[in-house]
């Protein structure tokens, strides 16, 4: 089972995301049983991102791709600098938002943040982008960057505003195909999955939510964070180009001349 798997990136892609699901439903539903007034919106999403997060970590570690799909140190902390100029989307979104948890509850949004960031980049940055990865690159950051999105668009389905959940998939695809062009350049996973632990606490901690608002945000501020995942995918080609030039640079000063 585990070299079936571990040769079938697809299928070890789909039994993750429908086990993980089911385990994370009938853990729900079995504490929703006792405390009918439990909400995933606002009670529980810190629980089942522990949970998704814990199962795709166990089942790569398992199969044992983690070194792999890039659970390593990048090779320099230059693969760290750039994803400095990044941060000006978290920093948009908490200027924008502000603040809005309570001391007590932060610890919960973090924890969400954790789960979140290690699940979705592991499943398609990792599980999914090696098992892609053969059909060449330019499918690899596309693909795995529009299912990214179309998963995104569940929340609408358990509470959240349709309007921000359709600017959502926009914006999860071009962040997608930013950190799937950044995680092949830096060979990495932490890099990625660093960046989208910030995001995320920032944007949990503006509003109380995980992930999941039910609560309506201007068009304007939905264009302008839709637009700054744009501009980070145009910044991540970039780098992908630059790093793929070194490489081919650093390879042609090994030639040995004749």
């Amino acid at each position: 089972m585990k070299n079936f798997l571990y040769r079938h990136g697809l299928v070890l892609f789909l039994v993750v995301i429908i086990g993980r699901g089911l385990i994370g439903m009938f853990a729900v539903k079995g504490i929703q049983s006792i405390n009918p007034a439990l909400t995933i919106e606002k009670d529980l999403g810190w629980l089942i991102m522990l949970i998704y997060a814990t199962c795709v970590i166990l089942v790569v570690k398992w199969v044992k791709i983690d070194k792999e799909i890039g659970l390593t140190k990048p090779s320099s902390l230059k693969d760290w600098y750039v994803w400095l100029p990044t941060l000006i989307i978290p920093i948009t979104l908490a200027f924008y938002l502000g603040f809005n948890s309570t001391l007590g509850h932060i610890p919960l949004l973090l924890i969400a943040a954790v789960g979140v960031a290690v699940n979705e980049e592991i499943l398609f940055r990792g599980i999914l982008l090696r098992a892609i990865l053969p059909f060449g690159e330019a499918v690899a950051v596309i693909i795995p960057s529009l299912l990214f999105g179309i998963a995104h668009l569940g929340n609408i389905f358990v509470g959240g505003d349709l309007t921000y959940g359709l600017f959502q998939f926009g914006w999860t695809f071009f962040a997608g195909m930013a950190l799937t062009a950044m995680v092949l350049a830096n060979k990495s996973l932490l890099p990625a999955i660093a960046f989208h632990f910030v995001l995320d606490a920032v944007e949990y901690g503006a509003t109380g939510a995980y992930g999941v608002h039910s609560t309506e945000f201007s068009i304007q501020w939905l264009s302008i964070f839709l637009l700054l995942n744009l501009a980070f995918f145009l910044y991540s080609l970039y780098l992908l180009k630059k790093s793929k030039t070194n490489q081919h640079q650093i390879k042609f000063a090994a030639t040995p001349t004749k």
